[in-house]
C-alpha cells in the first residue's frame, strides 16, 4: 500500500472504470461526485483522518462537525474535547471479546447520530499488545461493532490517529477511506496576540489527500482538497485536552 504507487496510479476516473457496477449506477456516481455539495469527507463509511502530531487531525475533525446541521444531526466522540459532542466510554461498550451495549441513533431533541469519533487511537491500540488480553478484550469487540455499524444505522465512524502503518491490520482492512493531511498553513492572526499579549501562529488552511479503497483493497488517491479554516473552528474544541489527561500523574522529582 505504498502511497507514491497509489499516487502514480490513481485518480478518480480510474476508481469508477474499475468499479463492479452498470453503467447507469457508474454515471450516476460520476455526475454525483462531480456535482455534489459535500466532499468525500462527509460520506458515508469509516474514515482514517492522519497526521504528525500537531498536524491538524482534530482541527479537521472541529471544521468537519461544524459543517453539519446541529438541529437536525449529533455526534458522539470517545473524548470530551469537542464542544455540542456526546461522549461514550468504549472501555464500557466493548469489553469481553464483544459490544455490550447498543449505541443510541437518535438523542432527546429527536437528532440522528451523524457520526461516531474514536480520536487519538493509538492511545487505545498499539499493536504492539494486540496479544494482550486487555487489549483483545476491548478491540475485538470494537471489530464487530465495525463490521455492524451499518445494520445498527450508524451512518459513518470517523478514526484519528498517526500514520496509517502505525494502525492494526485489521483496522486498516475496515477503513474505506483515508484523509492524510499532508499540510496545515499557520498565519499569524490579530485577536490570537490581543487576547493572549504574545504573536503566535494559527492554522488557517488544511491540505489533505483523500484516499479509497478499490476493489483490490489498495488506497487509490482520489483527490486533493484544500480547506480553509475558520475561527469557529479553532475555538469549537479543547486544544489541551490530551495534555490535560496528564496533569493527575504525580509530579516526578528531578
Amino acid at each position: 500500500m505504498a502511497k507514491s504507487q497509489a499516487r502514480k496510479k490513481s485518480s478518480f476516473w480510474r476508481y469508477y472504470l474499475f468499479a463492479k457496477e452498470n453503467i447507469f449506477t457508474y454515471l450516476f456516481n460520476v455526475l454525483k461526485a462531480i456535482f455534489a455539495r459535500q466532499s468525500i469527507l462527509f460520506a458515508k463509511g469509516t474514515h482514517f483522518i492522519s497526521a504528525y502530531p500537531g498536524g491538524g487531525k482534530t482541527l479537521l475533525m472541529s471544521h468537519l462537525i461544524n459543517e453539519i446541521d446541529k438541529d437536525k444531526y449529533f455526534f458522539i466522540s470517545n473524548m470530551a474535547e469537542f464542544n455540542d459532542v456526546k461522549t461514550l466510554d468504549i472501555d464500557k461498550i466493548f469489553y469481553d471479546n464483544k459490544q455490550n451495549f447498543s449505541i443510541p441513533t437518535t438523542d432527546e431533541y429527536g437528532r440522528k447520530l451523524y457520526a461516531i469519533i474514536f480520536d487519538e487511537i493509538n492511545l487505545n491500540f498499539n499493536k504492539r499488545l494486540n496479544r494482550k488480553t486487555t487489549y483483545n478484550d476491548i478491540f475485538i469487540g470494537l471489530v464487530e461493532f465495525l463490521v455492524s455499524h451499518r445494520h445498527q444505522d450508524i451512518p459513518r465512524i470517523y478514526f484519528i490517529g498517526q500514520k496509517l502503518e502505525l494502525q492494526d491490520t485489521q483496522l486498516i482492512s475496515l477503513f474505506k477511506y483515508h484523509h492524510d493531511i499532508i499540510k496545515c498553513k499557520r498565519w499569524a492572526f490579530y485577536w490570537f496576540y490581543k487576547e493572549n499579549k504574545y504573536i503566535d501562529f494559527i492554522p488557517r488552511k488544511l491540505v489533505i489527500d483523500n484516499y479509497i479503497k478499490d476493489f483490490t483493497d489498495n488506497f487509490l488517491l482520489l483527490s486533493t482538497k484544500k480547506i480553509k479554516i475558520k475561527e469557529s473552528d479553532l475555538k469549537s474544541y479543547d486544544t489541551k485536552y490530551l495534555g490535560n489527561l496528564y496533569k493527575s500523574l504525580p509530579p516526578y522529582k528531578l
